[in-house]
C-alpha cells in the first residue's frame, strides 16, 4: 500500500524500540539538483514532468527505477521550462511550479507487486486523479467512521469565492460567488480561488461555484475522520483523489450533514487495541 525510502529513526533506551521515519519515493526528486540543460517549450505540462522525471534518472546514481505511464497524458496545457545548472534549481522544486500551479494537475507514484518484485510508476491526471463521483464512496456516523473532529475554519474559507474554469488571460471562465449577507452586515471580505480548469461550460462553472461558496462560506468546515479499516468501504478500495461524501448525523448535526470533498492523503496505524487497523483521511483543502 505504501513504498519509499527510509528518512530517520530514532532509539528509545527504556523502551528498547526504534521508530523509523521514511519519505514517499516521489519526494525523491526534492534532493535531486539539476546539473544539465533542461529545456522545453511549448510541451504538454504533463509531460514536462514525466521528462523531468526521465532527466533525472539518467543521471549516475539516481535511477531509483520510477517507470512512465503506458499511455502518452494529455492535458491541452503547455508550458515553458528553461531551466539551467547555475540556476541551482532541484527537480522537485521544478515539477511543484508545474503541477502546484493554477492550471496543474495531480500526480503520483504508484505501488504494485508483481511476484516477488514491487513495480513503482508515475500515474498523473489532469484537472485531478481519481473517481470524480462523491456518491460512489459513501462514509457514515455512527457506521464506518469511529470517531471525528469537526473544526471551523477561515484558511481556505472566503465571502468572495473565484472559481476558474478553462482557459486563460481573457478567455479563461470565472464565476464569482459573494456571501453578500455577511459582506452587508460587517463581516471582512476575504478572498479565495479555485481552479476547475476541466470545466469548460460556464453554466456548469456558476453550478460548481455556487456550491464551493456555500462549502467555504465563512468559517469553512473543515473533517478530520478516523474508520475502521475493515468497515465497508474497506481501505484499500479507494484511491487518492476520489471524492467522497461523509454522512454524519449526531448531536452536533442533528440534521445530518451531508458533506462532499476529496481524498488527498490518508494515513494507517495497524493493529489497534482491538486489533483492528485503523486510517485517517485528509481531504482537499484541509491542512496537514
Amino acid at each position: 500500500i505504501w513504498g519509499g525510502f527510509v528518512w530517520s529513526r530514532t532509539y528509545q533506551s527504556q523502551s528498547k524500540t526504534c521508530q523509523i521515519f521514511a519519505q514517499h519515493f516521489q519526494q525523491y526528486a526534492l534532493y535531486q539538483l539539476i546539473r544539465t540543460d533542461f529545456t522545453r517549450f511549448n510541451i504538454d505540462q504533463q509531460r514536462v514532468l514525466l521528462d523531468l522525471w526521465v532527466h533525472m534518472q539518467q543521471v549516475q546514481g539516481r535511477n531509483i527505477n520510477i517507470n512512465q505511464p503506458s499511455s502518452n497524458p494529455i492535458s491541452v496545457l503547455t508550458k515553458n521550462v528553461d531551466v539551467k545548472p547555475t540556476d541551482f534549481k532541484y527537480y522537485g522544486e521544478v515539477m511543484s511550479s508545474i503541477a502546484d500551479a493554477i492550471d496543474g494537475f495531480d500526480w503520483t507514484v504508484d505501488i504494485t507487486k508483481s511476484g516477488a518484485n514491487y513495480i513503482k510508476a508515475l500515474r498523473v491526471g489532469y484537472p485531478t486523479l481519481g473517481n470524480p463521483d462523491p456518491a460512489r464512496l459513501i462514509f457514515d456516523y455512527p457506521g464506518s467512521i469511529l470517531n471525528y473532529y469537526a473544526t471551523e475554519s477561515m484558511p481556505g474559507s472566503g465571502t468572495n469565492v473565484f472559481t476558474l474554469g478553462a482557459g486563460e488571460g481573457d478567455t479563461m471562465l470565472i464565476y464569482e460567488n459573494v456571501q453578500q449577507f455577511m459582506l452587508d452586515t460587517g463581516f471582512p471580505r476575504w478572498d479565495v480561488t479555485i481552479s476547475r480548469k476541466d470545466i469548460d461550460s460556464l453554466s456548469l462553472l456558476e453550478s460548481v461555484g455556487q456550491q464551493e461558496g456555500a462549502i467555504r462560506k465563512p468559517p469553512m468546515l473543515i473533517l478530520k475522520p478516523t474508520l475502521k479499516a475493515n468497515k465497508i468501504p474497506e481501505f484499500g478500495s479507494f484511491g487518492l483523489g476520489d471524492a467522497c461524501t461523509l454522512v454524519i448525523r449526531d448531536a452536533r448535526f442533528p440534521n445530518t450533514l451531508n458533506f462532499q470533498t476529496r481524498i488527498v492523503k490518508w494515513t494507517l496505524s495497524p493493529q489497534s487495541a482491538d486489533n483492528t487497523d485503523e486510517f485517517n483521511l485528509i481531504f482537499a483543502g484541509d491542512e496537514d
